[in-house]
């Protein structure tokens, strides 16, 4: 009697455990920062390779909300060159991981890629959900050369999610000035929530931005 007494006792603990680690997986969202590395034909190819914006220092970031569901920054016709209050020229929208890595007219099986897996709390993905829906609704800011583009923007809507520290708009800019930028402060940061880094080589045709 006291065996089967002890048994249920210890089962229950276990299921206790074990409800508690469910719990605290549930507690937790992955979200990923995807970087399509910038690149340009290299000298030999220059004449079947297309020049992408930006050339290396180009390139393009946007975070995978939900499975397949890349949230990136893009102007909605020609970047202004200065930012502008009165005319925002420029869009928050989704696109799925094949698209996104076509975005600049590669393909996205021969493009060099990043991708930074990061943990975030359950609130901060509702946190991280609200700005989603306000951004697509009505974008915040314009999209210039001397501006935000779309490493800052990731960087902004990071920092207001809780994963990097938040800065004033000029100085977010300035300091994410294009994607590179970005993805070395993920990298190298010490940022609270990495989880890992993946990448993946681009064709042998471009000379792609160095890691």
């Amino acid at each position: 009697m006291k065996t089967i007494k002890l048994f249920c006792i210890i089962t229950a603990l276990l299921f206790t455990v074990d409800c508690s680690a469910i719990s605290i997986r549930s507690d937790s969202v992955i979200i990923r920062i995807h970087f399509l590395h910038g690149s340009k034909p290299k000298r030999e190819f220059r004449h079947e390779e297309d020049r992408w914006f930006g050339g290396v220092l180009g390139g393009h970031a946007g975070i995978e909300i939900s499975p397949n569901k890349i949230l990136n920054f893009q102007p909605k016709s020609r970047p202004h060159l200065f930012s502008k209050r009165s005319i925002i020229n420029s869009k928050f929208s989704f696109h799925d991981t094949i698209s996104f890595y076509e975005i600049l007219g590669g393909k996205s099986d021969s493009v060099k890629k990043t991708i930074i897996s990061i943990k975030i709390s359950a609130k901060q993905k509702n946190v991280l959900d609200s700005i989603v829906l306000a951004y697509t609704k009505r974008c915040p800011y314009d999209y210039a050369f001397f501006g935000m583009r779309c490493g800052s923007a990731v960087y902004d809507v990071l920092a207001q999610t809780g994963v990097v520290r938040k800065l004033p708009f000029k100085k977010t800019w300035r300091r994410i000035f294009y994607p590179r930028k970005l993805r070395r402060l993920l990298e190298y940061g010490n940022i609270t929530g990495f989880v890992s880094i993946r990448k993946e080589n681009g064709s042998k045709k471009r000379k792609w931005e160095k890691d």
